[in-house]
């Protein structure tokens, strides 16, 4: 006959109350009574019959009660005194008070601490010995008896939100006293206990024993479940494997592999540790599975890496379940088949847990399908419900879900079920969050970590070249003709997405418009929301993450418009809240997020910025719109032997650094590197270039999509890609204005924008001068511009000489602003006019009081790179551009010209802002 299993309920309930009032210890001492006499029965002591002592257990336990926190170090000398002043007998010193409770082995106390307790006076009483002793230790040594304690529970960790703050040290008095009971339970252990906080660092340590970091991983898993306080090792003659036996020997782990040498090591530190686990709280083993990825992304970083694993958040996870189970709670019920082809550790899909017939669980990684599959095996409520695991893990290998055709690929996994009797004859609900991966990067390092997918030609077929190079669009594309092989037999089956993906498919970007098109001919959308990525993933980078609910539905005429919650802004502590609370609470806290909620539109009715660009003739009579430049190329085949091809400088080392060549050897024009490198350029046969100098044009390096507006520049010659450039009034006021927003912006646009195409303002009418005239100030304060020269003879001989000149430079009045912009600024523009005004008096000073309108050579400029390239001296002249003039007033303490830049600094900032506030608050911008 098995026996009853002792519930502790009634007890531990009195014990929390313990902890949680402040009432004197006299008052409330009895509280401690009922668990310690159920526990310890006719071996329960208490005051006269131990000695005045608040609780003892002969041999066993001492229990020492205070009225506060800050008695702690008195009543723990208190505690010891018993021993010396009356003979008691205990391995375990136990001291308690109000939000506190500290745990000793008597064995592991620091020496200065027993050597201090037994010199005291015997005929003092412990009370009074423990408050003389208290005085005598110092801080540090106070800090070392805390350290030496197996457990320890402070006010501060019971004041902190225990789903909120877990980093932080904060802990649940619920969970608390069960690891007491479990402490006390189990008191003739001497064990280490292994938590939520340093179990990572646990399985680190075990990596000294496996000559592969992620064997160390998976040792952890396979009796994560089994080690309790009782636990023990069981191994072979060889000491080449070994089972951990757990729960005074009811539970027993699957096979570890176990390098000889390492046994005893590895033997010993199992058996003086064990996993912290709370099951009468709801935190069980099952909290450690969920951190799997967590732990694999610290053990081997590199095989997270080339997985495109991005790891879901557990909060986000219910999170995202119980959003969807809002969407489609009518639906779901008993009637589909749950199915995560991508599991990684199972987190998403052993979240669920609404009522369902069966879930099946795939991966491309054995790894991962094992840790699966030992999760899985311990929840009563997936083997109630349950599940598949393919392939079977007894195999040792993956499922790719990609290198199949969808009828293979169901013919797997009905084999898998016909052995459990099931049969796919339910829709499919579609559970994901697939690897994130482009797989552009070098295909050697995925192979090394076994992340090389292979690609079945029918979802090429079907997500084309540019869509499938995105890992997860394959998945999908697979999904999407797995639905189209199921419904030959069962037509009617209204199959599930449930999918996190970035945002890049939905809006769509560019190179998969063709597959959101093919999509759209399949699925439904229902709903969704966004969040920040790198709040809920363990990724770097900042950009959102969606999850949308999808429900299959043909139709050749449809085009989803993804309108979806804007939860970019949340972080995760909003998640982290009581899960195991009544699903009433959970839904009344879950819905007022969502009500104060935005929902944006994620997908294309603005007119891109690229658009407001005029019109120019680039072949007889053909008029479009301006394209882009680059002046980086192919090589060509005359230049196949050749080593100096670009039109670098003939000292620059990108003509070998560098593998495609920039620009060309003879080039009559200049353009710019990012870093205001000058390259030979040959000109295009357009307005841009007819009859123009460089000081007839302004230059801008411009990006179209929000992700990258901090690499916008502004130059005096192209730049080396995203080139576009401002030759009249018409242009100026597109590209001018396209580099001022991309500006004002940075930093500050949405995320939910991340991945869209710059769209154009919708400008007022009555602010339209006003709003050019901030850009054309602002460009004029933040460009880029120089004055140099790029000799002859340079790279090649025939190369000739190039003076390149300053078209913002205010004061030259044959320059660009001065023909086509200086009058577009005037003083009803406020502050733009006033910083056009400063920069004109910075230039006036720089030319009247330094250069006298004569160039200056020697300026100790000779390390920049528009001059290191040359053999000339650097110089300025009173037109060089202002990253010039103020790095020499740098050099030279030029203090004048220095408070001018200053001045021009603070203009330039509320320009910036005005810009900001034109386009957020006037215009409308992200409405």
């Amino acid at each position: 006959m098995s026996k009853k299993k002792t519930y502790y309920t009634e007890e531990l309930k009195q014990l929390k109350e313990y902890i949680k009032s402040d009432n004197n210890e006299d008052a409330k001492r009895p509280l401690l009574y009922p668990l310690f006499k159920k526990l310890f029965k006719d071996k329960f002591k208490i005051e006269s019959d131990a000695n005045n002592a608040d609780i003892y257990i002969e041999g066993t336990l001492i229990v020492e009660s205070k009225t506060s926190y800050s008695d702690w170090l008195a009543g723990f000398y208190q505690a010891l005194h018993y021993q010396k002043k009356y003979g008691l007998a205990y391995s375990t010193l136990f001291v308690i008070a109000h939000k506190f409770v500290g745990i000793w082995k008597v064995n592991k106390i620091p020496e200065f601490a027993v050597i201090q307790s037994y010199s005291s006076d015997a005929n003092i009483a412990p009370n009074k010995i423990g408050k003389l002793n208290a005085r005598k230790t110092t801080n540090k040594s106070k800090k070392e008896i805390q350290n030496s304690a197996i457990y320890w529970l402070e006010p501060k960790n019971l004041d902190l939100n225990f789903f909120k703050d877990r980093d932080k040290g904060a802990k649940s008095i619920l969970h608390e006293v069960h690891e007491i009971l479990n402490i006390l339970t189990n008191i003739d252990s001497d064990r280490i206990q292994i938590n939520t906080h340093n179990f990572i660092q646990s399985i680190d340590y075990f990596k000294k024993f496996f000559d592969n970091p992620i064997n160390a991983v998976h040792c952890f898993y396979s009796i994560v479940a089994y080690w309790d306080i009782t636990s023990t090792i069981a191994t072979n003659e060889y000491l080449d494997t070994f089972q951990l036996v757990g729960f005074k020997g009811q539970r027993i782990s699957e096979q570890v592999i176990i390098n000889p040498n390492h046994f005893e090591k590895l033997k010993k530190y199992i058996e003086t540790h064990y996993i912290f686990t709370n099951e009468g709280s709801g935190l069980t083993v099952d909290y450690y599975f969920g951190r799997f990825d967590e732990a694999l992304a610290s053990i081997d970083p590199e095989y997270v890496k080339q997985h495109g694993i991005f790891f879901t958040d557990s909060n986000l996870g219910k999170f995202a379940l119980w959003f969807a189970s809002k969407n489609i709670l009518d639906k779901i019920g008993e009637d589909y088949i749950v199915f995560d082809p991508a599991a990684g550790s199972g987190n998403l899909i052993s979240n669920w847990r609404m009522k369902l017939r069966h879930k099946i669980v795939s991966e491309l990684q054995p790894d991962l399908l094992r840790t699966i599959e030992r999760r899985m095996r311990i929840d009563p409520f997936h083997i109630e419900t349950g599940f598949t695991i393919i392939p079977r893990t007894s195999e040792n290998i993956g499922l790719n879900f990609l290198d199949k055709n969808a009828k293979d690929y169901l013919s797997i996994i009905q084999k898998e079920l016909s052995e459990k009797n099931q049969k796919i004859e339910r829709p499919i609900a579609f559970l994901l969050n697939p690897p994130f991966k482009n797989t552009r990067e070098k295909k050697k390092k995925r192979t090394k970590k076994e992340a090389d997918y292979k690609i079945d030609k029918n979802i090429l077929e079907l997500a084309g070249g540019d869509a499938v190079k995105e890992k997860y669009l394959s998945f999908i594309a697979q999904i999407i003709n797995i639905c189209k092989e199921q419904n030959k037999n069962f037509p009617d089956q209204k199959h599930l997405l449930l999918i996190f993906t970035p945002t890049s498919w939905l809006i769509p970007r560019i190179a998969f418009k063709q597959f959101k098109k093919t999509f759209d001919n399949y699925f439904n959308y229902i709903n969704g929301f966004i969040v920040k990525s790198n709040e809920f993933f363990k990724i770097s980078g900042n950009w959102p993450v969606a999850f949308t609910v999808w429900e299959y539905s043909p139709n050749e005429k449809r085009e989803n418009k993804i309108n979806i919650y804007d939860l970019t802004n949340s972080i995760r502590d909003d998640f982290s809240i009581n899960w195991n609370s009544k699903i009433k609470d959970i839904d009344t806290t879950l819905n007022e997020i969502l009500v104060n909620t935005k929902r944006i539109k994620l997908f294309d009715y603005r007119t891109i910025i690229k658009a407001s660009l005029p019109k120019i003739e680039y072949s007889k009579n053909k008029f479009v719109t301006q394209k882009m430049q680059n002046f980086y190329r192919n090589k060509r085949k005359d230049e196949i032997d050749k080593k100096i091809i670009s039109g670098f400088a003939l000292k620059d080392d990108r003509h070998q650094r560098i593998k495609a060549p920039h620009g060309f050897t003879d080039g009559t024009h200049i353009g710019f590197m990012d870093n205001v490198t000058p390259v030979r350029i040959r000109p295009k046969k357009d307005i841009r270039y007819k009859d123009k100098t460089a000081k007839d044009s302004v230059w801008f390096r411009l990006d179209s999509v929000f992700i990258n507006v901090n690499q916008t520049k502004c130059f005096n010659g192209p730049s080396d890609n995203r080139s576009y450039c401002a030759y009249d009034l018409e242009s100026a006021k597109a590209t001018f204005s396209w580099f001022a927003l991309t500006k004002a912006v940075n930093g500050k646009y949405p995320l939910w924008a991340n991945q869209f195409d710059i769209w154009q303002p919708k400008i007022k009418k009555e602010l339209e001068n006003y709003y050019y005239a901030l850009c054309y100030a602002f460009a004029l304060a933040e460009n880029r511009c120089v004055i140099t020269k790029f000799e002859a003879g340079n790279p090649v001989d025939e190369a000739l000489e190039i003076f390149v000149d300053n078209p913002l430079c205010p004061t030259n009045k044959e320059a660009f602003w001065a023909t086509i912009l200086d009058n577009e600024v005037t003083k009803e523009h406020d502050i733009a006019f006033e910083l056009v005004s400063k920069i004109k008096e910075l230039y006036k000073t720089w030319n009247f009081e330094y250069c006298k309108g004569q160039f200056l050579f020697n300026v100790r400029l000779k390390n920049e790179p528009y001059f290191k390239y040359f053999d000339y001296q650097d110089f300025l002249t009173p037109y060089s551009g202002l990253i010039q003039i103020r790095k020499h007033a740098e050099i030279e303490n030029l203090v004048g010209i220095l408070d001018l830049f200053d001045n021009v600094r603070e203009l330039t900032k509320k320009v910036k802002t005005e810009i900001y506030n034109l386009l957020v608050n006037k215009f409308k911008y992200f409405e």
